[in-house]
């Protein structure tokens, strides 16, 4: 793990080359402007191409960057990893050295060696690979040593790197589109899933809407894709109440006959993607279904989808719409060109 000289180094402005999970990378603080110029000047690279960002996780990118759905459902499926995300920077984001407009590439790496790096400072890093621009990335700490020399303030020199960058996609639009394929091929990406588990509490009103206007949805398109839905505290005594199948009707979309059901190993392992609706849906996955993190995400961002147990039925309808007006980057493209021929 790398000690305390390389996070100095780097809010001082100076330069680090450390091992990422693609290729090894020059980074310093995204803070700093003479950093960040210094940066520049040993890649070779126009000042009018932003760095991208690296931070120690999901959290910290969202104080940087907008946060769609889209982004929770690539993070939550491929960080840490080998993906990097363009998304519309916040104004926090637009105060950072790197940033060069209206948006900021941002990533969290996979490699232990980074992630210690980044979690030990209390700023984000601008990064960009170590090589100079329109040359191949260098393979190790050494190569990386020996070019750039002097300028240098820390090298970590973890052995060779994968040599493969991450790839960047454009996450400020939905469906996304890839800008740049590398590590994670551009079809695991674009991929629509399949087979959707949604989760709430009781699996009574969110996760019943979700399933039922994701099947009525996926049905008109002519979408191969099913949904089912389960609740982390569900009891089947529990009736669905007749305020959901209103809220439902009022879509167009039939209520199921439906029994609550608890998650289990068997749903999880059915699903290619669970979307849940709070954090702490999402909390409780994890901690009972580690190895299925890559899949669990929320279905509308961080602010999640209030539970309208026990409101009123305007409560529920407000509700369904919202679940509905999610699902849209979900079952892709299809449904939007429906949806604007349908009202033009």
């Amino acid at each position: 793990m790398p000690g305390p000289a390389a996070a100095t180094a780097a809010a001082r402005g100076e330069i680090v080359a450390f091992p990422t999970d693609t290729v090894y990378g020059l980074g310093t603080s995204a803070s700093s402007r003479e950093g960040v110029e210094r940066l520049y000047r040993m890649k070779g690279r126009g000042p009018d191409k932003p760095l991208p960002l690296l931070v120690a996780s999901t959290a910290e990118a969202r104080r940087w960057v907008d946060w769609p759905p889209q982004a929770e459902a690539l993070a939550g499926r491929f960080w840490p990893g080998a993906l990097t995300l363009v998304l519309k920077a916040t104004p926090q984001g637009r105060g950072l050295a790197c940033c060069r407009g209206e948006t900021l590439a941002v990533r969290v790496p996979a490699h232990p060696v980074a992630l210690a790096l980044l979690e030990a400072c209390d700023f984000p890093w601008a990064q960009t690979s170590a090589n100079e621009s329109g040359q191949p990335p260098l393979a190790d700490g050494a190569a990386v040593a020996a070019r750039f020399g002097e300028a240098l303030a820390v090298v970590l020199d973890c052995g060779p790197a994968s040599g493969k960058e991450s790839t960047v996609v454009d996450a400020t639009v939905s469906p996304v589109r890839v800008l740049r394929e590398g590590a994670v091929p551009a079809g695991d990406v674009l991929a629509r899933p399949r087979r959707v588990l949604f989760v709430c509490t009781g699996n009574t009103c969110r996760s019943v809407m979700a399933e039922a206007l994701f099947n009525g949805l996926a049905a008109q398109v002519g979408l191969e894709a099913s949904a089912r839905s389960a609740g982390i505290a569900a009891d089947p005594a529990f009736p669905v109440p007749a305020a959901v199948r209103g809220a439902l009707a009022a879509e167009g979309v039939p209520a199921p006959e439906h029994v609550p059901q608890p998650v289990s190993r068997e749903l999880m392992d059915w699903a290619d993607r669970v979307l849940v609706m709070e954090r702490r849906h999402q909390d409780a996955l994890l901690a009972r279904f580690p190895e299925s993190a890559a899949k669990v995400a929320l279905l509308a961002g961080p602010e999640g989808v209030a539970d309208p147990i026990g409101q009123s039925e305007a409560v529920y309808a407000a509700c369904c719409r919202r679940i509905k007006s999610e699902l849209g980057p979900i079952l892709g493209r299809t449904l939007e060109e429906k949806d604007h021929a349908s009202h033009p």
